[in-house]
């Protein structure tokens, strides 16, 4: 058997806002430590943090922070109509990217690709290359299984048969949605789309099962025992704090100046009003008397905090989680993947404020182990009942819960791990692949 490369070349794709993005960079970081010669193909605005963490950045056309600032794209997130209506106005757009990054892919020749299922045309260039292509999931949203439903939804638990058809429901969604991306890769495509097999399962060239990365913490999601054998259960990929991370003098003077804040930040969730919603903020913690660290980020909130309570509530644009969290008594947050992990990775208690997506099943997760009170949708805010569950945060089963998580979460492989995994993997000579 040929002997592995050294340095295997890996391609990361991955689309999204930085929720989408940083655990990826977090694997490249873990993967350049090992001796991989890593890229990330993303969308615009990441290239820095990329390049930080030893990898290269191919970016695509896109720059997510600028689109979900328009009109049209933040009424996507609240409406149906809004959502047909941007999907319509965009399509043409995630053709070309689609594009992008099968020519991409095909340009960075790599032994081994890596994709989140929002770019599963890689599989493509993987089928072509005679490489493996491996999926990953932020969301246990791939593998059918009996023991939850599809967390997209908001769908109920009605029991193992109704559970499991919705996965295969979702498969079938997704399906559906890629076929209109697929229009201008007919052509440069054509033998590679005519393979058998869906695209969101990947490639191995063995005509094996491609193994299929789960990238959530079993604290939140235990491995159901329906998962087939090419399921790796990997927990989060997290970012390494930075040693050499200085925090702006005014939040540090801040943070010093008195007992642990909560944090409330909706990360690159925009709201349908940020001044109403930091309103509310701010009423429910005059009402409860916490001190608190409000983050705008991608335009959840604003900054528009009364002279007279600024003492007590510190507004910034944003800063490392694994910075702040640790310095924080409790994270109030939206429920995105990375902040519901990074928040009981700290052991720290959540109140999640859930919007759309898979929000709304980390919220219920969170609940359901006892690391935060009830989840409080974002439509349902109100100053009084925020007040309340922020006093329930301070509930002592609460940071217990959080606790019992944060010591699930130091004993899974996280990005190192699967690193060592990866690379232990047998990457053979073309047209061979990789072989399990």
């Amino acid at each position: 058997m040929p002997e592995p490369p050294k340095n295997p070349r890996i391609l990361i794709a991955t689309l999204g806002s930085r929720g989408d993005v940083q655990p990826y960079v977090a694997l490249a970081a873990a993967l350049a430590r090992h001796g991989a010669e890593v890229v990330v193909s993303t969308g615009e605005g990441f290239d820095a943090m990329i390049e930080t963490a030893g990898a290269r950045a191919r970016p695509v056309p896109i720059n997510y922070q600028i689109l979900l600032r328009s009109e049209d794209v933040r009424a996507a997130l609240f409406t149906l109509r809004g959502k047909i209506r941007a999907a319509g106005q965009t399509l043409d757009l995630q053709r070309h990217i689609a594009l992008r990054l099968f020519e991409i892919a095909l340009d960075e020749r790599p032994d081994l690709i890596l994709f989140n299922v929002k770019a599963t045309v890689v599989t493509l260039a993987a089928r072509r290359l005679g490489v493996p292509a491996l999926p990953t999931c932020l969301q246990p949203i791939l593998l059918p299984t009996g023991a939850f439903p599809v967390p997209l939804f908001a769908l109920p638990d009605w029991g193992r048969v109704w559970n499991r058809g919705s996965h295969h429901l979702a498969h079938w969604l997704m399906r559906v949605g890629l076929r209109p991306l697929l229009n201008r890769l007919k052509t440069p495509a054509k033998t590679e789309l005519a393979v058998p097999g869906d695209l969101i399962d990947g490639h191995a060239p063995t005509g094996a099962k491609a193994l299929s990365f789960q990238v959530f913490s079993r604290a939140l999601v235990p491995a159901p025992d329906d998962w087939p054998d090419h399921a790796v259960s990997c927990g989060y990929w997290f970012t390494e704090p930075d040693p050499d991370y200085r925090p702006p003098e005014d939040l540090a003077a801040f943070l010093a100046d008195g007992p642990p804040p909560v944090y409330i930040g909706f990360g690159s969730m925009p709201s349908k009003d940020p001044q109403e919603l930091t309103r509310l903020a701010v009423e429910a913690l005059s009402a409860t008397g916490q001190r608190a660290v409000l983050s705008t980020g991608w335009g959840g909130l604003s900054d528009d905090v009364p002279p007279a309570l600024r003492a007590k509530v510190h507004v910034i644009d944003k800063a490392p989680h694994s910075f702040l969290f640790p310095r924080c008594s409790a994270i109030v947050h939206h429920g995105g993947a990375g902040t519901t992990h990074e928040a009981l990775r700290w052991g720290k208690p959540s109140l999640v404020c859930p919007v759309f997506g898979d929000q709304p099943f980390w919220a219920a997760r969170v609940h359901a182990i006892g690391a935060g009170p009830e989840p409080l949708p974002q439509s349902e805010l109100a100053a009084g009942r925020l007040a309340k569950a922020l006093q329930a945060l301070e509930d002592p089963r609460c940071l217990s819960g959080a606790q019992a998580a944060a010591q699930i979460i130091a004993g899974e492989p996280g990005a190192d791990g699967t690193a060592a995994r990866l690379m232990d993997l047998e990457i053979a000579v073309r047209p061979k692949g990789l072989s399990y």
